[in-house]
């Protein structure tokens, strides 16, 4: 898989889930499902515009100082020296590369649940992840799941944790001069449809996903969404839920109890909020202005 075809696959999938959920908006609008809730403006469309592209543009500047997943994987193959037990050929059969791939995905599965767990989630960092938490609702487009502002503090130690760990098993192999990226744009191309069919309301009622998932530790999306509940506390597996289940942290939506929870942040904060770690948060004329109050939880006197 080229670089080039690796960008339009990545752009072309997130674009058409996207669109899944406006269909989805759109017909849930119809049905009058959300009545309760006055018409979206066509100024607070344009003011979340702007807020993505502010998020976005704070996240491909951290993301562009992370060194090419090229030069990382040189790097710790220069770095790990020669550990080989066994003796393969340098070029793997299909079965051992679909094997090298497998593990590749369950181990930055691994990595993501950790960095997840104990960095995103402790209380020292939160505010550098708490952007991810502040929607209302798990629709794609939104700011903070559509483009994430600080995601390389998260993305640079699982990355390098994985490269480590790939490096290290090849070093074990002899497979070391392998070509691996090929292997790794399709790891990400299939991480990131995760990520996106996780976060969609549409893919939210398909409940088939769930049943047929769990038979791969895959995450799927009525799982993440207990990750995002006002409530409870785990699920952190953005693409496995192999580490929920072995370390005690899995929450299944199945049950009864963990169904019907609100989602989003528990306390009073906005787009503005996240980014300074509500150092600063939007005036209650803005609030009121830009109807912040359908995507975030906010307390009802800040927005009177």
């Amino acid at each position: 898989m080229t670089t080039k075809l690796f960008l339009i696959l990545i752009i072309s999938t997130q674009a058409i889930f996207i669109a899944l959920d406006f269909v989805n908006a759109y017909f849930e609008k119809k049905k009058d499902v959300k009545t309760e809730k006055k018409s979206l403006k066509p100024l607070s469309l344009f003011f979340l515009i702007g807020v993505i592209i502010v998020y976005a543009l704070i996240q491909f500047g951290g993301l562009a100082l992370i060194p090419k997943t090229e030069v990382l994987i040189q790097w710790f193959k220069e770095f790990i020296p020669s550990i080989q037990i066994f003796n393969f050929e340098n070029t793997p059969p299909p079965l051992g590369w679909l094997l090298l791939g497998v593990f590749t995905f369950y181990i930055s599965g691994f990595w993501d649940y950790v960095i997840h767990r104990f960095l995103s989630h402790s209380r020292t960092l939160f505010f550098t992840h708490e952007y991810h938490h502040l929607p209302n609702r798990l629709f794609l487009a939104l700011p903070g799941l559509s483009v994430r502002p600080f995601v390389v503090i998260a993305v640079l130690p699982a990355t390098l944790g994985t490269v480590f760990s790939i490096i290290a098993v090849l070093k074990i192999l002899n497979l070391e001069n392998v070509s691996l990226m090929p292997m790794v744009y399709v790891i990400i191309l299939i991480q990131s449809v995760i990520l996106a069919i996780t976060h969609s309301e549409f893919f939210m009622s398909q409940w088939w996903m769930y049943r047929w998932f769990k038979f791969l530790a895959i995450t799927s999306p009525q799982e993440h969404e207990m990750h995002h509940t006002v409530d409870l506390r785990g699920n952190y597996g953005n693409f496995t839920m192999l580490y929920d289940k072995l370390f005690g942290t899995y929450v299944d939506p199945a049950k009864p109890e963990n169904q019907n929870h609100a989602l989003g942040l528990s306390y009073d904060q906005d787009f503005l909020g996240a980014l300074t770690a509500g150092k600063l948060k939007l005036s209650k004329k803005i609030r009121q202005k830009y109807q912040i109050d359908r995507f975030c939880n906010l307390d009802k006197e800040s927005n009177r």
